[in-house]
């Protein structure tokens, strides 16, 4: 048998950040992610221009892992816009339990380590493109409701499917991932989506007094 082929040296380095990262023991290294890859500063200099680099290539590695970009797919390839609202939530619902390890030392990480905040923020900015793809199709679909700007429309759909907002419904509230899909999907579209217009009812004409009927 074949032995496996050796992890690439950008491979190496993101291993060690992510171990160490897990730890959550507060900000970590160039240095100590240098140590823990086996490699010299030089060689991480040459891979990741900064930290901050480093970092997103870490988060964009886990959402690769994860089936993320798949995912996002789904929402763009759904036959409209509600559907989009749908899928993206549903995706919400089955993936981030599985990014919660990494995505709650983040969370703490990132009040204390800017280049942290940098890759987060780059991660939510993924997000948000999705949810601003969905209003330009209820745009075009003319069904965003008429009271709402596209901008606010697309605030309020990223915010509901946020992280912290599936962490307080499941893990604290104990809802499951069918009932806040559920929910959720509804909450979104009744928040942003203009209800389908129903056809007037038509007028029986009154029979003439004295007419037959």
């Amino acid at each position: 048998m074949s032995s496996p082929s050796p992890l690439s040296t950008r491979e190496r380095i993101l291993d060690a950040a992510q171990k160490l990262v897990r730890r959550g023991e507060g900000i970590v290294s160039m240095a100590a992610i240098a140590k823990a890859a086996g490699l010299s500063r030089q060689a991480l200099y040459l891979t990741f221009a900064d930290r901050a680099d480093l970092y997103v290539a870490l988060v964009r590695r886990v959402d690769e892992a994860r089936g993320i970009p798949e995912e996002f797919a789904k929402v763009r390839n759904a036959p409209d816009a509600v559907a989009a609202i749908r899928a993206l939530v549903d995706m919400q619902a089955r993936l981030l339990p599985l990014v919660k390890p990494i995505a709650d030392v983040f969370e703490l990480l990132r009040r204390q380590d800017p280049d942290a905040e940098r890759a987060w923020q780059d991660r939510l900015d993924s997000r948000r493109d999705q949810c601003r793809y969905i209003v330009e199709r209820l745009v075009e679909e003319k069904r965003l409701r008429p009271d709402l700007s596209p901008g606010i429309a697309a605030d309020l759909a990223w915010s509901l499917t946020s992280f912290r907002m599936w962490d307080e419904l499941v893990v604290q509230c104990g809802w499951t991932a069918e009932r806040y899909g559920t929910y959720v999907s509804a909450l979104i579209e009744n928040a942003i989506v203009a209800p389908r217009s129903r056809p007037a009812p038509s007028r029986q004409r009154r029979p003439k007094p004295g007419a037959k009927p």
